[in-house]
């Protein structure tokens, strides 16, 4: 009997502590990336393509939609685990950020513009004008440093104003843009070919995660391989524009 007690006393014990300890022991990681928002529709795209390449080394994804310069002060800071998706050089201001060098995704920066007298095909035509762009878009922040520049919060808000002709372009990636333009039902609003710049973009963890960089890289490299990195941009195109 003092053996069979023993025993059930130990079961009980190993019991307790798999109900202490179990859920944490066991429990899957989860890394939060910030996102530029609202409505960032490429970094919707991107945290599509980050789910599936997470999930392989077995680490689940949530992300928090912040304002575009809010959201790398965030993961800079390490407030969060990384951002989902940036251009290339963002770490000579953010020097937290450690860039994944695979890319994720692409942007194409087009003027968009409703009078038929502007004719913009690079960036020193805007130096006329009156131009619109989301806080946060570094790309769009860098190509008209030193410009008459109206930065606001939202992509609805830059087109908002071009539609009430309270500027002259707006600057926007051809995704956002056309998808904005749609979801507002404004007219009259044409982009401008060729595009300003194609920008490949990348992700990036904050460097607590270092040891995290050669792994998530090779699976996005494998992803890229596979095809599985352009498969999931295009089946999430055809769904936003349904």
């Amino acid at each position: 009997m003092t053996r069979v007690a023993s025993l059930v006393g130990w079961l009980c014990a190993g019991l307790l502590l798999f109900a202490t300890f179990g859920s944490s022991v066991f429990a899957q990681q989860t890394l939060q990336f910030s996102k530029p928002g609202p409505l960032d529709y490429s970094a919707q795209i991107s945290e599509d393509i980050l789910r599936e390449a997470y999930a392989r080394i077995g680490i689940r994804v949530t992300t928090d939609e912040f304002p575009g310069e809010r959201a790398l002060i965030m993961s800079n800071s390490g407030n969060t685990d990384g951002e989902v998706n940036r251009i290339r050089g963002i770490s000579r201001k953010y020097p937290n950020l450690r860039i994944i060098p695979v890319a994720i995704n692409s942007i194409e920066g087009l003027a968009f513009a409703i009078s038929p007298n502007i004719t913009i095909r690079k960036w020193q035509d805007l130096q006329p004008y009156i131009v619109g762009l989301r806080i946060g878009a570094k790309y769009a922040e860098y190509g008209t440093a030193g410009m008459k520049v109206t930065a606001v919060a939202t992509n609805d808000q830059v087109f908002d104003m071009l539609d009430q002709r309270r500027t002259d372009v707006a600057i926007s990636t051809r995704i956002e843009g056309v998808l904005t333009i749609k979801k507002l039902g404004l007219t009259g609003i044409r982009p401008m070919e060729p595009p300003l710049v194609t920008l490949k973009l990348f992700h990036f963890l904050h460097k607590k995660h270092l040891a995290l960089v050669p792994r998530i890289t090779l699976v996005l490299e494998e992803m890229a391989k596979e095809g599985r990195i352009k498969a999931i941009k295009d089946a999430a195109i055809r769904k936003l524009h349904e």
